[in-house]
């Protein structure tokens, strides 16, 4: 993990702080934690301060040995109707390929999941996959090529794709800088089994 004590932005300090909330509430020391989720206590502590970001990885493993759900390490889930989410603020998830913000967290009764990812280049999904509802995806900036059922289509900037997601798909980047996507899933998901999903090989570089 890298060391990011300078500079901390607030969402990984809101993180820090439902982490070690969360253990304390289940009477948990970071010893007890740091085995249950397979982490050293030195990375759990490291975590607790906010002295470095957790991984994806990291923090299904954490939501695993705390039995919550992994929306819970970010904003207390209130039942909310209206959540009004700034951009320095959106709930981030650090990806081995880039980084993806679940702008849904908050909802109450949630019926649609909004998910921004933002994918270095040469960023790809695992295996064509097919999942319940429907996708709908708009390029943002950069260059995407989804291909959905056996067929290609290149997204750029302003462009968008909206596909049932029993077909089978998959997508790459591919343009030399960042993209970055808006993605509605017509379903509930969890942020962290899309990632699941989509990215199968997305792994804790640490542990």
């Amino acid at each position: 993990m890298e060391n990011k004590s300078d500079g901390l932005d607030e969402t990984t300090i809101n993180v820090a702080q439902q982490i070690r909330i969360l253990r304390e509430r289940r009477n948990l020391t970071q010893r007890s934690l740091a085995e249950a989720s397979d982490l050293s206590r030195n990375t759990l502590s490291l975590l607790e301060r906010g002295q470095t970001s957790p991984t994806v990885s990291t923090l299904k493993r954490l939501a695993t040995a705390l039995g919550v759900d992994i929306n819970a390490f970010f904003n207390p889930i209130d039942e909310e109707r209206v959540v009004h989410t700034k951009s320095q603020k959106r709930p981030n998830l650090e990806l081995a390929q880039g980084v993806m913000s679940d702008l849904g967290v908050g909802m109450h009764d949630q019926l649609v999941t909004p998910l921004i990812l933002q994918l270095d280049p040469g960023a790809r999904s695992g295996p064509p996959l097919s999942h319940d509802g429907q996708d709908f995806v708009y390029c943002l900036r950069g260059e995407v090529l989804y291909n959905v059922n056996g067929k290609a289509y290149i997204l750029e900037s302003g462009d968008s794709l909206f596909f049932d997601g029993h077909l089978l798909h998959r997508f790459q980047t591919t343009a030399a800088e960042k993209s970055e996507v808006l993605i509605i899933l017509s379903t509930p998901h969890e942020s962290i089994q899309y990632i699941s999903e989509h990215f199968p090989d997305e792994q804790d570089p640490n542990n």
